[in-house]
């Protein structure tokens, strides 16, 4: 937003900043005109991250689609994409129409910020709960290799993000298998695809049991599906977008945690 937006003139930049509600005494200043947006951008991020406002979140998505639809010369406009691949990063998607309106630079744009998630509970409560429990359970390993899926997600780095997070599913499956089934950990290297087969019964009927192999028809093809999908695009560069990649986030942090759930600490068949 601030390579596009330090581009606009001192009075423009204002009015937008005014429009969203990000405008104030505090980080209006003397500065120039990427130290005012900067400041007062900055100022909404930490409340909407570390203060968990919402009005200042959906300020700075006012922001931002009150920025599309200036009226830019080509250069800027071209910037556009670049910042709808950091919304998808976040988990929106930018919808940029343009009109039968024309302003000095070519036509207008009429812009939407619309979220990928049908609720409004934020993804990262639930990577918190994820890291929590498989520190609580000492499953280090897969704890690392999923913190850092989330660092380089959050850097928009994809196709790191992705295998980083499928090595984080594959340790963890091999670590329940070891824990709550008859599976023997050889020591080598790619044995989730041997291990996940003891984690739910082929065929399977009936109802899940907690802490016992999955039936088929109940969690059994979830779990294989999910492994299945996260070996598609995973670490290969060019091969994933910020949509994509957040989507396997979403689909992997939920299976980790359906999993933890299903086989607890302590339940039967477990070590621990």
């Amino acid at each position: 937003m601030i390579k596009i937006g330090k581009m606009l003139g001192k009075s423009d930049m204002r009015d937008l900043l005014m429009e969203a509600n990000l405008w104030s005494k505090r980080t209006a200043g003397d500065g120039n005109r990427q130290e005012i947006l900067r400041a007062a951008l900055n100022d909404a991020r930490d409340k909407a991250i570390e203060d968990d406002d919402a009005q200042a979140h959906q300020a700075l998505l006012d922001f931002t689609r009150a920025l599309v639809e200036c009226d830019f010369h080509r250069e800027l406009r071209d910037l556009v994409d670049d910042l709808a691949e950091t919304l998808r990063s976040d988990g929106y998607e930018l919808v940029d129409q343009v009109t039968d309106d024309r302003g000095n630079f070519g036509p207008l744009h009429k812009a939407k910020i619309l979220p990928f998630d049908a609720s409004q509970a934020p993804l990262r409560t639930e990577m918190t709960a994820l890291e929590h429990e498989l520190s609580a359970r000492g499953y280090t390993q897969a704890l690392g290799h999923y913190q850092t899926a989330l660092k380089h997600f959050s850097e928009q780095d994809h196709p790191s993000s992705n295998g980083q997070l499928r090595t984080a599913f594959e340790d963890l499956i091999v670590n329940l298998a070891i824990d709550h089934t008859d599976y023997k950990d050889i020591g080598r290297a790619n044995q989730g695809g041997i291990a996940i087969k003891n984690l739910y019964i082929q065929d399977g009927t009936g109802q899940a049991v907690t802490g016992e192999p999955l039936p088929e028809r109940d969690g059994g093809t979830l779990i294989q599906g999910v492994w299945d999908i996260s070996h598609l695009n995973g670490s290969h560069p060019g091969l994933s977008d910020a949509q994509e990649a957040r989507i396997r986030m979403q689909l992997l942090t939920g299976a980790m945690l359906f999993l933890l759930r299903h086989f607890p600490k302590g339940s039967p068949g477990s070590v621990g």
